[in-house]
């Protein structure tokens, strides 16, 4: 991971700890808890969807599924 990514994951780490911390000292209500670990995901997926659009098309790309050694059937 490069450091750019690791700096993009502590912000969004760093700020669910902060909301979560608010609203424990009542600082902010679960409503805006919410509304702002909604805009952090939304944060999130434009990112990853930011770096799918660089991948060229045909590329060979591994999606990070677990590989079991039984067939698919049998993991269900």
């Amino acid at each position: 991971m490069d450091t750019e990514e690791q700096r993009r994951r502590a912000f969004v780490e760093l700020e669910m700890a902060a909301v979560w911390q608010g609203h424990e000292r009542g600082v902010a209500t679960r409503d805006e808890v919410y509304q702002r670990l909604e805009e952090l995901e939304r944060l999130l997926w434009r990112r990853v969807l930011g770096q799918l659009r660089k991948v060229a098309p045909g590329a060979s790309v591994d999606v990070g599924f677990a590989v079991g050694k039984e067939p698919a059937q049998e993991l269900a």
